[in-house]
């Protein structure tokens, strides 16, 4: 199961980084739907989720997540794609030292909801296809042709 949470997770990466280099300046500063983030908005929080999910499970507090967002925010496209793959990593190396029972073992948010940590790497996940999903919706918004494919 580990495996495969890895080989999903990696593809998930891949497939946003490929996205992110349909991105150049015109477009990073569009709100292609009305009062939802930017382009550039998306890209930021796309490369900050993996590190800040596994914080999540490690039971950091929301002053210490408030933080890291703070603190953690790329410069450009390329500094982008940079840390989602250093957090991708990460994310990587926690789950291949984890066991079938630590996949089981509850722990609580900081805004208070319960997870087993298996269940949560699979949150990890939807957040990324989610916020992935989003940039491919704003690109084709944008009309940009892109060749990449979303799901094997």
């Amino acid at each position: 199961m580990i495996r495969s949470m890895i080989n999903q997770l990696t593809y998930i990466s891949d497939t946003i980084t490929q996205l992110f280099d349909y991105i150049d300046e015109k477009v990073l500063s569009k709100h292609p739907i009305e009062n939802k983030m930017t382009v550039w908005e998306v890209c930021v929080h796309l490369a900050q989720i993996p590190q800040a999910d596994l914080l999540i499970c490690k039971g950091y507090k929301a002053d210490q997540m408030q933080l890291y967002y703070e603190k953690s925010k790329p410069v450009n496209i390329q500094a982008a794609k940079e840390q989602l793959l250093e957090g991708i990593q990460e994310v990587i190396k926690h789950i291949e030292q984890l066991t079938e029972e630590t996949l089981s073992k509850e722990f609580t948010t900081y805004w208070g909801s319960e997870y087993r940590t298996g269940e949560w790497f699979l949150q990890i996940m939807n957040h990324l296809v989610h916020h992935r999903m989003q940039l491919y919706s704003y690109l084709l918004v944008l009309k940009r042709d892109m060749q990449v494919v979303l799901f094997r």
